[in-house]
């Protein structure tokens, strides 16, 4: 997670309140800049709500409802590859939030969740509490006890010894195991003096310590042994490599969390091989390299040459695998069948061997500079890679050509998905797609260089995208890049009320919403006539007019656009609008399909997910 150099050592004295030691180590993660915090305020994280309010660097952004927040939070930590930082109330509050950190747990996210809660005589009392489960001390435990099962790391602040060493235990530990952390913050703590001293030493650079994970002591019996691990295992993956004639790497999810793209890239162009990325690690390297093979997805794949492709491999290096359902097209490939390598961010994994403690950041740079001295034969001069590099530019261009002259027609998935890759999406974008046909149709196209592409593949919550594309454009805002969202008009319904919070911060997304009258991903699986898959029919085009202050309201009325487009040739316009392109104002683009439309590989996954479910 690549930062800014950190701020110069605070002026402060030898005592801070908890508070102020907390925001100082939230600040000191921004480098200087400016630091968003994702949350809504409740009567026991107010005190502690002053002390953001009143920083210079601390921006409050002030969600909808805390599952929002979440969200924000999580697609905050992967555009900006740092740590994001939400706040909310006890009980009510951080059960709200509960299903956004969860998928930040599921996907490997830094979240820092700060809960504010009851003072610790009002925990230690026999007194009952709003906001808890009407059962004194236990109502405590209770929420204690869920955020253990869905965050990393935890602690419960009862005094003020220690809370500064466990505020930087949290934080340090968030950032190097790229997963959510839990801190509860009594009301009676919030302004409690501690000492200062730790502060005038910042933590480490993010990108320094992330996915530096230490081998647990019971592994290792001394360093003499872990480096003797270090160096056998990358023996044998370097006698496997140079015993191979086909190899390939695969990069996924945890590639892209644990930061380890440039070390992927320098390691497939040391051997010389073809790569593939996956649903989850799509875009760590970018799609313009030579050796770029394609996303590979099992029997989804798409085209079928790329599957070809990958399976006609000898030796598959998997960096960073996250092997789930929709990340392997239901487990459809058979790369499982050949010798494979898992280079995961605390073990490695050869063939049916498994060695903990040894992590991919310790194993590339070895293994790369070993790989050097056997790289393969030049494998895009391989009529397989020739074949599955025509096919793929045929699944964008043929389509495009097919459809040429003949633009007066409604828009199905097969040319909406080319038309926005080829001539729309740009160097350095940031691209959500919901779950659902969104997530399904950007697997076939070839994104620009450096971008960043969000999707909820392992979670899947419905709705996320919407908030997250808020988090999204605020780290993109910073970083002078566009922020693109594709979301169906279904689960648009559940998170929606986030563009007021758009609005108010005069953010700029353009926001994509796929008008297919209801869960198109449900009827694929199931019930593709029932009642439970339509939605209520509201008016898009009203949304941001609706949401927008009033006439004569405090808050700043800011530019907005809304549009519908039901053609292709009417979205083919709108492409081409260089206004529409400059992303220089909020916009949301209706684009109307017909009900039962769906790409290519949602139609292969829901077949499989309903024989799974059967």
């Amino acid at each position: 997670m690549d930062l800014a150099p950190q701020v110069d050592k605070p002026n402060v004295g030898d005592t801070v309140t908890i508070s102020e030691y907390l925001v100082t180590r939230i600040d000191q993660l921004g480098g200087g800049g400016r630091q968003p915090i994702y949350g809504v305020p409740g009567d026991f994280n107010l005190q502690f709500l002053d002390f953001i309010e009143n920083h210079p660097r601390l921006d409050w952004v002030g969600n909808c409802n805390e599952l929002n927040a979440a969200y924000a939070a999580d697609a905050y930590a992967r555009t900006s590859k740092s740590l994001a930082t939400l706040v909310t109330t006890s009980g009510v509050g951080e059960l709200s939030a509960i299903n956004g950190v969860a998928g930040s747990m599921a996907e490997r996210l830094p979240i820092l969740h700060i809960v504010g809660v009851a003072s610790t005589a009002i925990m230690n009392s026999s007194k009952v509490l709003h906001h808890t489960l009407a059962a004194t001390r236990s109502s405590y435990s209770a929420f204690a006890n869920i955020a253990r099962e869905i965050t990393s790391a935890q602690a419960f602040l009862q005094s003020p010894e220690g809370a500064g060493q466990e505020i930087d235990r949290l934080i340090l530990h968030a950032i190097t195991n790229c997963k959510p952390v839990y801190l509860s913050l009594p009301t009676d703590l919030v302004s409690v003096k501690i000492p200062s001293a730790p502060l005038k030493k910042p933590l480490p650079n993010a990108h320094e310590i992330r996915g530096r994970i230490e081998a647990d002591s019971t592994v290792f019996a001394n360093e003499n042994e872990k480096q003797k691990a270090y160096e056998a295992v990358a023996d044998e993956i370097t006698r496997l490599f140079r015993d191979a004639k086909n190899p390939i790497v695969v990069i996924d999810a945890c590639a892209l969390r644990y930061g380890v793209e440039k070390e992927s890239q320098a390691l497939i162009e040391a051997g010389n091989m073809v790569f593939f990325d996956t649903p989850m690690g799509k875009g760590a390297i970018d799609h313009s390299h030579p050796n770029f093979g394609g996303t590979y997805v099992g029997a989804v794949s798409n085209p079928i040459e790329v599957k070809e492709l990958a399976e006609a491999s000898d030796l598959v290096i998997n960096l960073g695998a996250l092997s789930s359902d929709f990340n392997t097209g239901g487990w459809s490939g058979t790369l499982g069948d050949k010798k494979v390598i898992e280079l995961h961010s605390d073990f490695t994994v050869i063939g049916y061997a498994r060695y903990p403690g040894v992590p991919m950041r310790v194993v590339l740079p070895k293994i790369t500079e070993e790989f050097k001295k056997f790289a393969k034969p030049d494998p895009t001069k391989a009529e397989k890679f020739i074949n599955a590099k025509k096919a793929r530019h045929e699944c964008s261009f043929g389509v495009l050509n097919k459809y040429k002259g003949n633009l007066d027609t409604p828009i199905t998935h097969d040319w909406f998905w080319p038309r926005f890759a080829n001539g729309f999406f740009q160097t350095k974008d940031v691209i959500l797609t919901e779950t659902g046909t969104s997530s399904f149709g950007i697997l076939d196209v070839n994104l620009p260089d450096k971008v960043t592409s969000i999707s909820q593949v392992l979670w899947g919550s419905i709705g996320y995208s919407l908030p997250a594309a808020l988090g999204a454009s605020i780290a993109a805002r910073d970083q002078g890049r566009r922020t693109i969202l594709f979301i169906g008009d279904g689960s648009l319904q559940l998170t929606l009320q986030e563009l007021a919070t758009m609005l108010r911060l005069d953010l700029k997304p353009i926001i994509v919403v796929l008008s297919n009258d209801g869960y198109e991903i449900e009827r694929k699986i199931h019930g593709e006539t029932a009642k439970y898959n339509d939605i209520s029919h509201i008016d898009h085009q009203l949304l941001l007019q609706a949401l927008s202050p009033p006439e004569g309201s405090k808050q700043k009325r800011v530019e907005h656009q809304s549009l519908q487009v039901k053609t292709k040739a009417e979205l083919d316009r709108v492409l081409n609008d260089k206004d529409f392109a400059s992303a220089s104002k909020l916009t949301l683009l209706e684009v109307v399909m017909p009900r039962n439309d769906s790409p290519h590989g949602l139609l292969l996954q829901a077949e499989m997910s309903a024989k799974i479910n059967a």
